[in-house]
């Protein structure tokens, strides 16, 4: 079966100027539905009906490649009032197109899927058998409707009488203009493309979504960005070490949020999160540990796209009262895990643009009493990010550190026990060192996650490479002799 979809546009708009080619997420918003029709597959040849130089041009330039065919519309029919019965008639037939079907959509549907689109083919091809010459796209209402009759209020599809519930309410459907599929002999002999037994295809709310008003094209705007980060994020996976604490937690969340596959690993059993897909309990100070993640990971992804290294370990002692094996515990930790899994997971992440970033911290670059192994190994993986990003580049990945200052976390409340900010209940010693922040109070883990989330982005962070990013509420700007 031979299918043509025309796209009509119009160069003028009264209530929305210039919205056929206006910017919408940073394309000409009559790209989108044109995407859309081009990835449907389906269509012998798209149609562009239009009197606008600036579509013309984009058409010419960015879609060559492709079976669009431009009809210059004549100037009798610019007028915005001239009904879209008269344009598809002359431009079916002044293009001589004969095709078995004909569907027609507009630049203002931009929530309109493919998937959708070859719904409503498939079933206009069944409906068909049934005798139905036509399909139209209609929302369907199930709302208390109204008309004013002579300062008289009559109810349309309800009993004013009766309190129903609104989903036992006899239906009523709005044609919103996104779906029309008919045949040529039909649109000539009616002069209409809604033929003489059409068919409703009902289509969800948000799909229905047409841009009449300003303030259709920034809800349209506001949930194909919502939309498009979703099908653009499904594909990708993140993998955080030490996903069960205040850190690891909201990052795992704040990658889940925007879309992304998240493993988690930890030591803790059994750890269930709603943000967390797959989560694997591991030693990573062991390399057979992590090996056995990774194997277990392969085994239902092919790829990690970042790699965050939020595990960590710290020890408040003297340096002098530290053992050997706690000393060599958070070296471990906090640094050979590093390397283990770099040298283990490069299978997954190389020529991918993936993304490994390390979290620091303060103390990479300025630290307090009896904490020497934690701030060594804090500096020392500085010193490792940047070593990664030079070695790694050539496989086009990005290495970066993220060094927060103090986070409400329990490492934090643990760490306050040394004494250095007084005495008191947890609660009472974190809003003792808040008080000695420029900003009043320490972070919050989801200010961290919210930017290890930026970095990871390469929409967002795909220059940064090899930094050591900072995020203390200033506490490392001012002198402590002040």
């Amino acid at each position: 079966m031979s299918i043509c979809a025309i796209l009509p546009i119009k160069h003028k708009s009264s209530r929305v100027p210039g919205k056929n080619y206006r910017d919408f997420n940073g394309k000409p918003l009559f790209t989108i539905i044109l995407d859309t029709l081009i990835n449907c597959k389906i269509f012998k040849e798209i149609i562009i009906d239009t009197n606008s130089g600036i579509v013309k041009d984009i058409v010419k330039r960015d879609y060559k490649n492709f079976s669009i065919r431009i009809y210059d519309r004549p100037e009798h029919l610019w007028d915005g009032d001239i009904p879209m019965n008269i344009i598809l008639e002359n431009v079916i037939s002044s293009m001589n197109l004969n095709h078995d079907l004909y569907l027609q959509t507009h630049t203002t549907n931009p929530l309109l899927s493919k998937e959708t689109i070859l719904d409503s083919i498939n079933t206009f091809k069944l409906k068909q058998k049934e005798e139905f010459d036509s399909l139209f796209s209609v929302k369907k209402l199930q709302t208390r409707l109204y008309r004013n009759e002579n300062d008289k209020v009559i109810a349309l599809n309800h009993n004013p009488n009766e309190l129903l519930p609104t989903q036992d309410l006899e239906p009523l459907y709005e044609e919103n203009s996104c779906i029309f599929i008919f045949k040529k002999d039909i649109l000539i002999k009616k002069k209409h493309r809604i033929g003489y037994k059409p068919f409703m295809y009902i289509m969800d709310d948000i799909q229905s979504s047409d841009i009449d008003i300003e303030t259709d094209f920034i809800i349209a705007e506001s949930l194909h960005k919502c939309m498009v980060i979703d099908k653009k994020n499904k594909d990708k996976v993140v993998l955080v070490t030490g996903a069960s604490g205040g850190i690891g937690s909201s990052i795992c969340k704040r990658f889940k949020t925007d879309g992304w596959t998240v493993i988690g690993t930890a030591t803790q059993e059994n750890h269930i999160s709603e943000y967390i897909d797959m989560y694997i309990q591991a030693d990573i100070t062991k390399e057979k540990s992590i090996k056995n993640l990774i194997d277990t990971i392969k085994t239902k992804y092919t790829k990690i796209t970042c790699l965050v290294n939020n595990a960590a370990s710290q020890i408040c002692k003297p340096i002098w009262e530290m053992e050997e094996s706690e000393w060599d515990h958070v070296f471990n930790c906090n640094i050979k895990s590093v390397y283990l899994f770099v040298k283990n997971i490069l299978d997954l992440m190389k020529n991918n643009d993936s993304s490994i970033i390390n979290i620091g911290s303060v103390h990479s670059v300025c630290t307090s009493d009896e904490i020497a192994a934690y701030a060594t190994t804090k500096a020392a993986l500085v010193g490792l990010t940047r070593n990664l990003a030079i070695e790694l580049s050539k496989f086009d990945i990005r290495v970066n550190c993220i060094s927060p200052g103090a986070v409400d976390t329990e490492m934090l409340r643990s760490g306050l026990l040394r004494g250095h900010v007084g005495k008191g209940t947890p609660e009472e010693l974190v809003n003792n060192l808040g008080k000695t922040h420029l900003l009043g109070k320490v972070g919050q883990p989801i200010e961290i996650a919210n930017l290890v989330k930026f970095v990871a982005d390469n929409e967002n962070g795909k220059f940064i490479n090899g930094s050591n990013i900072l995020i203390d509420g200033g506490a490392s700007i001012k002198l402590s002799t002040e």
